[in-house]
């Protein structure tokens, strides 16, 4: 597998894409600055803030990066290029999923730390917090995976909303739990059977996607 193609493919997408990852970015802190506020209102909207900003990045990169290739310029420059199937799944993947971790790791570590360091915020909070954060990465990868697979705007939209109406759902269950929500004022992280069975499933869950979605991908014989 030629590495430097590879490399090529991802870096041409970051360039394309980097607005979308520093306006996230840019989200992120103003969310965490309002979360910095000793005002109930402010915690509140921040708090909201920060995951739209990550729920909407993760709907917006699949069809931007893989979609909307497929209708743009883009394409004449892999077109001129010698890449195979394999190197195209690899490097849709590295550059998609990267694109969003970013952001990403970089709201749930400042969120945590952010839980840490406030007094009047329970350290039993934080396990939650990350259970939270794992939601949007299993979407986004539900999303991206089906941009990979089907190549379809119809599928990869209809997977963004079926991801993004499930969350409050999802969170409403995990917030009437009692395994959940029952340390949420402890002085310390509570770590759980309950608390670790979750963190676990999502990680596997976007684990599997990505995996299948490499799977699949790959075995295509044309992807232009």
């Amino acid at each position: 597998m030629n590495g430097g193609v590879i490399r090529i493919l991802i870096l041409k997408d970051w360039r394309l894409h980097r607005v979308q990852v520093l306006l996230s970015l840019a989200a992120g802190g103003v969310a965490l600055a309002l979360l910095q506020l000793r005002d109930e209102a402010a915690f509140l909207i921040g708090s909201v803030w920060l995951f739209v900003s990550l729920i909407v990045l993760g709907s917006m990169l699949p069809v931007s990066n893989v979609i909307n290739e497929r209708k743009k310029q883009s394409l004449a420059f892999i077109m001129s290029i010698p890449v195979s199937a394999v190197q195209y799944a690899v490097s849709k993947i590295i550059s998609t999923v990267g694109m969003f971790l970013v952001p990403w790791a970089v709201s749930a570590l400042a969120a945590t730390i952010l839980a840490l360091s406030r007094r009047d915020i329970p350290n039993g909070i934080i396990p939650f917090i990350l259970i939270l954060f794992g939601l949007p990465l299993v979407g986004f990868c539900v999303v991206a995976g089906a941009a990979l697979i089907t190549d379809s705007e119809g599928w990869t939209i209809a997977a963004t909303i079926v991801c993004n109406s499930s969350y409050g759902l999802i969170y409403y269950f995990l917030v009437r739990n009692p395994a959940i929500n029952g340390t949420f004022k402890s002085p310390v992280p509570v770590w759980s059977a309950a608390v670790l069975t979750i963190l676990a499933g999502e990680v596997l869950a976007a684990g599997l996607i990505l995996g299948i979605t490499f799977y699949l991908q790959s075995r295509k014989r044309e992807f232009v």
